[in-house]
């Protein structure tokens, strides 16, 4: 594919010009991230709490390489973090400006993109790399940091496409290699790499190529780690338990999938609602609504549309079927995750359609006259202004957790990870009150079982926090009565009545029935000799003590509390023993005790 057109001095100027400021507002579009915290979706998990990324050595390498991490295989982005955290430490403005100096490079290469493949066509490319840059629904992929992946595989993977037209262009191994090399790197930063080469073969198709063997055969090595990084991912995705976790019967994923087609394409045109979790359509019954089971005639228009325009205007065929190649892989005919659609995946499908639409304003341009195309080119700047705008407004939900899940649950109010999550920041802020409720909105959803259960717990932990016990005791009880076998909730309810009530039969009910269940745990095993030493009644505190010494040897606490306990029955050399083990450990026992210990001690070791 030979590059004839020469561009002049003049024209190159102009070029340099409009790339320049093709990232300045790219950049401005997304400034006030750089002033952003991180978020308690995944934030606090891949950063805030990742030991893997804190210091460079071996070990780690060895474990971001060799494992899956939150359900993905992304090496390159647990290294990313790993080296802003070198500079950055936990300071998140450092980490959404490596986010937001990823998305200009990927802006100037979508342009450089589609100016080679377009052979130099400047407006073309610029209008692409202006839609890609600024349209709302890029905003999750670029201002959440825990995203990354999206705007490192985008990276690998626009400088894969351009090598491989380099590739087309000159014949050179060396670029091949080159996008060979890349895609890995690619598919080493997100999953979604591995429809690259498909849109390889959509590459030939729009150049012009002819159909031969060696046109398939150079594609099989990419084919081939498709498929290995393809296998890769669905094992991570199944070590996580992503795999439609919530247990949809297959032929939903019939409709699934062709209903967040029809999403993505109206959200293209109409960037409205935007939200962070997008749930599954389900009517109350849980089941497919009426409308829905209609969506899979999107593909049959798309399909006819492709047909249609197959050789009369390749440019539609070629940025639909980009668009849907790019973004098949997340259209949850296998449902992953709990969102039936997520902002994020459109990142690269998206420049499939702003293609279209470059294009199209294009040839309708060229046939205007000159005041008419004035007036186009206004309305054009007017649109990506409106972009802009709208896109500067959207970052400003991701400038903290609070605000991320405020505007969740505004959309939908019934989305229980919104009212979760807000309220653990509230607890997190020492915002109690509106944690509470917030749990009790949740709770008067009526979510299903299994995350009832987790919501008592955590309001019972609320409450006992407030010094609300009544209330802790009565959602630790409704915990234990929608799921009798979980004796987890206990063991909390047993600290309560413990150290907060001075109920101490009911504590040592609670917490013996916690030890049938789990004889071997410390802690409770711990508790319940506490308390019975709280009730004068050493012997089987003794018993519950050295049980739990068992099982930690080293507890300088256990060994403290068992010095104390021998103390009062007057087995002076035990208590003398466990003393000065407490010691050696770090806990230091009452001083007076510790001192008739060792005069005790000293007598029966005098001649």
């Amino acid at each position: 594919m030979a590059i004839k057109k020469r561009l002049s001095i003049k024209e190159e100027k102009l070029m340099n010009w409009k790339i320049l400021l093709l990232l300045f507002v790219s950049f401005a579009a997304y400034s006030q991230t750089l002033t952003y915290d991180f978020v308690d979706w995944d934030d606090i998990v891949y950063i805030m709490n990742n030991k893997m990324i804190t210091a460079y050595s071996w070990i780690n390498l060895k474990k971001i390489f060799t494992t899956a991490f939150m359900g993905n295989y992304h090496p390159l982005i647990l290294l990313s973090f790993s080296f802003d955290f070198h500079f950055f430490k936990l300071s998140a403005p450092g980490y959404h400006f490596h986010n937001l100096l990823l998305h200009i490079t990927n802006v100037f290469l979508v342009y450089t993109f589609f100016f080679h493949l377009l052979r130099k066509n400047t407006n073309v490319a610029l209008f692409t790399a202006l839609v890609f840059a600024l349209h709302p629904m890029h905003v999750e992929s670029v201002a959440w940091v825990s995203e990354r992946k999206d705007v490192l595989y985008t990276m690998w993977y626009f400088l894969s496409l351009t090598a491989y037209l380099f590739y087309l262009e000159n014949g050179r191994r060396y670029h091949y290699l080159l996008a060979l090399g890349l895609f890995i790197l690619s598919c080493l930063s997100k999953a979604q790499a591995v429809t690259l080469p498909v849109v390889l073969l959509l590459i030939d198709y729009y150049s012009g190529r002819k159909p031969n063997w060696k046109m398939f055969t150079e594609k099989l090595p990419f084919f081939v780690l498709c498929v290995i990084f393809g296998i890769i991912a669905i094992y991570a995705q199944d070590t996580f338990n992503s795999i439609n976790p919530n247990g949809y019967p297959a032929i939903r994923s019939l409709f699934f999938g062709p209903y967040s087609l029809c999403l993505y394409l109206f959200k293209f045109l109409m960037p409205v609602n935007q939200i962070a979790i997008y749930e599954y359509p389900l009517t109350l019954r849980g089941t497919v609504p009426f409308l829905i089971r209609f969506s899979p005639a999107i593909f049959l228009l798309v399909g006819l549309v492709i047909w249609k325009t197959w050789r009369s205007n390749k440019f539609i065929s070629f940025g639909l079927l980009f668009f849907i190649v790019t973004i098949f892989p997340v259209l949850q005919f296998l449902p992953v995750g709990p969102a039936v659609a997520a902002e994020r995946y459109t990142y690269i499908p998206y420049t499939g359609l702003a293609f279209i639409l470059a294009m199209a304003w294009q040839q309708y341009r060229t046939k205007l006259a000159r005041h008419r195309k004035t007036l186009l080119d206004i309305a054009m700047i007017l649109i990506l202004a409106v972009m802009t705008m709208v896109t500067w407004s959207r970052t400003q939900v991701w400038k903290d957790s609070i605000a991320l899940w405020s505007d969740v649950i505004e959309k939908d109010p019934v989305c229980c990870k919104a009212y979760t999550n807000r309220a653990f920041m509230y607890n997190q802020l020492k915002e109690y009150d509106k944690a509470l409720k917030d749990l009790n909105e949740v709770i008067g959803i009526d979510p299903a079982d299994s995350k009832k259960l987790d919501l008592y717990i955590s309001r019972a932990f609320l409450c006992k926090t407030m010094g609300r016990y009544d209330l802790a005791l009565a959602d630790y009880s409704s915990a234990l009565k929608l799921h009798p076998d979980n004796v987890k909730p206990c063991f909390n309810r047993g600290i309560i009545y413990a150290d907060q009530l001075g109920k101490h039969d009911s504590a040592i009910m609670d917490f013996k029935k916690f030890l049938k269940r789990y004889p071997a745990d410390t802690n409770g095993n711990f508790n319940l000799g506490i308390t019975y030493y709280k009730m004068n009644n050493f012997d089987s505190a003794k018993r519950y003590f050295l049980k739990s010494l068992q099982l930690d040897s080293v507890n300088g606490q256990i060994h403290g509390l068992l010095a104390n306990v021998y103390y009062q029955v007057k087995d002076y050399p035990s208590a003398y023993r466990h003393g000065m083990l407490a010691r050696q450990y770090g806990v230091i026992v009452d001083h007076s005790i510790m001192t008739f210990l060792i005069q005790q001690q000293a007598k029966t070791q005098a001649p």
